[in-house]
């Protein structure tokens, strides 16, 4: 398939951001916001979700300045074929990692809570066959179609467990507000920020793919909008059922909070439906990051298709996974204090630096 003739709705791309930015922060966001702001992480997430906004429309106005090019192919534009392409390997290693990110939080999470024992190296080539070389090698068209039939029954999942769960709150859990400061709550926006938004230059690799232009900048947001609202209501949710202390202790407390279901002794640890709204906007996002590097890639060295690189990238990415996430303790480490700068350099600052040189590029050339 000729990747000139693909094309993707506004309304496929506002679903592809929603799982992109539900992903894995569905899991891990409740901790980390709540292990920053205690119980003023709901007030970090709806700053983070105005912020995330925020860059939503900046990454569509780098997007206008040339709707047919990809970030990679703008910043070979701003920066020349050296400059530019130093860019973009340093933004390829962001894929990577991120890649990695992915897989090891899927591996960690099965073998730790549903396939207890079983060799993280399993699940590694279970979801590498089907995220990256199936996925891939079907194109990012396919993928959108897919989403945008999944989509509804994660809605509907999400909807199930928000109001299992409502007979368990505690509104105690959330006071007293404000108890201590500004400062905590500024802290769970700056790795809101980090994870997931920063996250979402990855998209930009896909942008050229909309068949109506004009619509970037709204489809953007809405799926920014709404994957927000789903994290916001989930964070909510942890500290109103689980408490901030427990919240904060527990690595994934979202699916705590699933066990924490009893309707007339009847209806009882629904978790599961967690588990299947993770492994939906996960398997989504590992394809969107996947495709997202070997298009770009191909770009670079200027190859015809992007799908010889597949199964090379799927190959590199289980060893590059054991090699550099050894530990969950190591991840938490990495996140705590390595991942946030990293995230936000490669995926706000230098992206602002490529809008600033292509829009004087743009117009010294237009004059």
């Amino acid at each position: 398939m000729n990747e000139t003739n693909v094309q993707i709705s506004p309304l496929q791309f506002t679903i592809l951001t929603a799982l992109f930015i539900v992903g894995s922060a569905v899991l891990f966001i409740p901790t980390i916001l709540v292990g920053a702001a205690s119980q003023d992480a709901w007030i970090s997430g709806i700053i983070g979700m105005g912020i995330g906004v925020l860059l939503a429309w900046f990454y569509s106005s780098l997007t206008k300045i040339d709707p047919e090019k990809s970030y990679i192919q703008m910043c070979l534009f701003a920066f020349g074929k050296w400059g530019g392409g130093l860019l973009a390997i340093l933004t390829f290693t962001f894929h990577i990692i991120l890649a990695c990110f992915l897989l090891f939080d899927i591996g960690d999470f099965l073998i730790t809570h549903i396939l207890i024992g079983t060799p993280i190296e399993v699940i590694y080539y279970m979801f590498i066959f089907v995220a990256i070389i199936y996925s891939t090698k079907l194109g990012i068209e396919t993928t959108a179609r897919s989403a945008e039939i999944f989509m509804p029954w994660v809605f509907l999942l999400f909807s199930l467990i928000s109001i299992f769960v409502l007979p368990e709150v505690e509104p105690t859990n959330i006071l007293p507000v404000y108890e201590n400061g500004f400062g905590p709550i500024l802290f769970g926006v700056y790795f809101f920020i980090g994870f997931p938004f920063a996250e979402m230059i990855v998209l930009l690799m896909i942008t050229p793919f909309i068949n109506d232009k004009k619509k970037i900048t709204s489809s953007f947001i809405y799926g920014v909008l709404l994957g927000s609202m789903i994290l916001l209501v989930f964070i909510v949710l942890c500290l109103l059922v689980l408490g901030a202390d427990y919240s904060q202790r527990n690595e994934f407390p979202i699916y705590v909070l699933g066990k924490q279901v009893s309707i007339g002794n009847f209806l009882e640890r629904v978790e599961v439906i967690v588990a299947i709204i993770w492994f939906i906007s996960i398997f989504f996002k590992l394809s969107i990051v996947s495709h997202s590097f070997m298009l770009g890639l191909s770009q670079l060295l200027n190859m015809k298709d992007y799908r010889p690189l597949t199964f090379p990238f799927a190959v590199l990415i289980i060893p590059l996974t054991l090699l550099i996430i050894p530990s969950s303790i190591y991840l938490k480490g990495f996140t705590k204090y390595a991942s946030t700068p990293y995230m936000v350099t490669v995926g706000i600052i230098i992206p602002a630096i490529v809008f600033i040189v292509s829009k004087w590029k743009m117009r010294r050339t237009s004059s």
